[in-house]
């Protein structure tokens, strides 16, 4: 009897190395009738796509799928418009019984494009399964030995894409704070920082878990152009090195 109807994955592939998927991520990508790494420039792979590449099998379809990078508060409706049409694409490919991956970076719950086309399909009665990837800023924790929280230490996690009143909430409120999406805004943090005498406590760490990687401590590094992929650790009381 063939399958009635597919099931919808969103799979977390992690910050960049691709040694950190998960076997559970692996065992579905091997299995997967359709993956689908979302983009803003349509027929240009992903980062996602090219963790991930050498374990796709070749029966496998692969697709992009664009979802344009504007701002969600300034263009809300044209947003919801991509992701209506792109969740009425992948129910197309689920009605027909076959199994769609959508690939996220790091984890799908984090700051991803996935949990807005997740929604869409929930309420539609799909069956959606998010499989858990490490987020970036817990593997930037791990490459630069320096640890995320302590006892019973606070953890602020925030995007230079909010409104900076919450940015600069977040950054009073705790005593360890992960920035995400600096490229943003990062001169703008680099001010913040500056303002509360945090210039030597905090690290920038670009394209994590890549041959690219980097590793920053400067603050004038933050008034440069910053690498999409970076995100910033700001620890108050750490003795920093």
């Amino acid at each position: 009897m063939d399958k009635e109807r597919g099931v919808f994955y969103g799979l977390g592939v992690g910050p960049g190395d691709p040694e950190l998927l998960t076997l559970k991520a692996h065992r579905i990508i091997q299995s997967a009738d359709v993956i689908i790494s979302p983009t803003k420039q349509m027929g240009k792979p992903s980062i996602a796509y090219r963790i991930i590449e050498e374990y796709i099998q070749p029966e496998t379809e692969c697709r992009t799928m664009n979802f344009p990078m504007i701002s969600l508060s300034k263009e809300r409706e044209a947003l919801k418009k991509q992701w209506q049409e792109n969740a009425d694409v992948i129910q197309g490919d689920l009605d027909a019984g076959r199994d769609v991956v959508f690939l996220t970076l790091g984890d799908p719950m984090v700051f991803s494009t996935y949990s807005y086309v997740m929604e869409y399909l929930i309420a539609r009665g799909v069956e959606v399964v998010t499989v858990s990837g490490v987020p970036a800023f817990c593997n930037l924790a791990a490459q630069i030995n320096v640890p995320l929280t302590q006892g019973e230490e606070s953890l602020g996690v925030v995007a230079m894409t909010q409104p900076m009143e919450e940015i600069r909430a977040i950054l009073d409120a705790h005593r360890n704070i992960v920035v995400m999406k600096v490229s943003a805004g990062a001169a703008a943090l680099a001010d913040e920082l500056k303002a509360r005498g945090l210039e030597q406590s905090f690290a920038l760490v670009s394209n994590i878990g890549m041959e690219t990687q980097t590793i920053v401590r400067d603050l004038d590094a933050l008034y440069q152009k910053v690498p999409y992929l970076s995100t910033v650790l700001i620890k108050k009381d750490y003795p920093w090195s």
